[in-house]
This record gives structure tokens, C-alpha cells and sequence, in this order.
């Protein structure tokens, strides 16, 4: 996850990047996402809706 967010490009992909984690460091992370996405597109791939909730993603698409 640190290459993908530290390494220049348009967009970053992370996939399922907070499995494992409780709660509060859910929560961290996704601060810590979200300061260094610096207006890059994300693609998250996840089945738990809320690290799409934590990392306040407004375009949802489900498959």
C-alpha cells in the first residue's frame, strides 16, 4: 500500500487494504489514504463497505 501511495500516477488501486485491521487503526489508515491520494483517482476493491465509508468514496460501483 506505501508504494501505491507514495509512487507518482494518476490513480492508485488498493485491494481490500484494511482487512485484519480493527476499528481504530481502520480509521487511521484510511486518514492517512486519504492525506496522501492528493487528488488521485482510487479504485478500492472490498467486500466490507465501511473501508468505502472510512475512505469516503462517493462513486460506488457493485458487482
Amino acid at each position: 500500500m506505501a508504494r501505491a501511495l507514495l509512487c507518482p500516477g494518476d490513480a492508485v488501486i488498493l485491494d481490500e487494504p484494511f482487512t485484519g485491521l480493527d476499528t481504530a487503526a481502520r480509521d487511521a489508515c484510511a486518514e492517512v489514504v486519504l492525506d496522501l491520494l492528493d487528488g488521485r483517482i482510487l479504485l478500492l476493491a472490498t467486500h466490507d463497505a465501511v473501508d468505502a465509508q472510512a475512505l469516503n468514496i462517493s462513486d460506488i460501483i457493485t458487482l
